[in-house]
């Protein structure tokens, strides 16, 4: 799987979502949809080696904030660059701030996200099924949370089983790996915080897809609830089955 794993400087997590086995003994395709953390501070290098990915349309999971405080490296509108969209994955729902309190895990904190922004994440894939054709990118800043609740449905959409969708999520811990020593040395470990530690371990997502299947009925049937249509998931199947 690490082989996916793409340099698009200074990105640290960055990695096609293709090559990955189904249930049916099908493999998704490579070059379709990449994942990754905040792009905005791409070198001409990074900027470059992206567009030669075959990258046409980004797709930011940030919120406004965070956009205005570190804008996108490809605005949209401009020749010879990939397109723009952002669809926010949190709208800071005031009925969620009590709840953020409680979080202990990575796992809760997806729990908040599908609980109270099933239609965020039903826009983020109908951006992903309406893009035109060439490769994608989504992100949000660290390709961890919000990237990784958008390729966990992507990826069950195209029948890849749970516990490879589990361990994709899972390199993200050691691409942070590095980050996280850093830390250590700057400030201790007592010193860091919750999105500072090395907590975003398979369980995490193994525990947050039976959530939605215990809770929702299965991933369609949340997105089909949260007004994401039949052929939409369709379209995001088809972009991400190889022929």
């Amino acid at each position: 799987m690490t082989t996916r794993h793409l340099e698009w400087e200074p990105c640290w997590n960055v990695r096609d979502l293709g090559g990955l086995p189904t249930a049916d003994g099908g493999v998704t395709r490579r070059g379709a949809l990449v994942r990754a953390d905040c792009l905005g501070k791409l070198t001409a290098d990074g900027r470059r080696a992206l567009y030669d990915y075959g990258v046409r349309t980004v797709i930011d999971l940030r919120g406004p904030l965070e956009v205005a405080d570190d804008p996108p490296a490809f605005p949209g509108g401009r020749a010879g660059e990939p397109g723009y969209i952002n669809t926010p994955l949190d709208h800071q729902d005031p009925a969620a701030a009590p709840l953020w309190v409680a979080v202990r895990t990575r796992a809760d904190v997806y729990r908040l996200f599908l609980d109270f922004y099933p239609h965020a994440l039903a826009d983020a894939l109908r951006a992903i099924a309406a893009a035109p054709p060439g490769g994608i990118v989504f992100h949000c800043l660290g390709g961890t949370d919000r990237t990784g609740l958008v390729a966990a449905a992507a990826l069950r959409l195209a029948g890849v089983p749970d516990a490879v969708i589990a361990d994709d999520y899972a390199l993200t811990l050691e691409r942070r790996r590095p980050i996280y020593e850093r830390l250590v040395a700057e400030k201790g470990e007592a010193g860091l915080g919750f999105w500072d530690r090395l907590n975003m371990t398979a369980d995490q997502m193994t525990a947050t897809l039976a959530y939605v299947d215990e809770r929702y009925g299965g991933m369609e049937r949340y997105l089909l609830d949260a007004g994401l249509s039949a052929e939409d998931m369709a379209r995001v199947r088809a972009r991400l089955r190889a022929e």
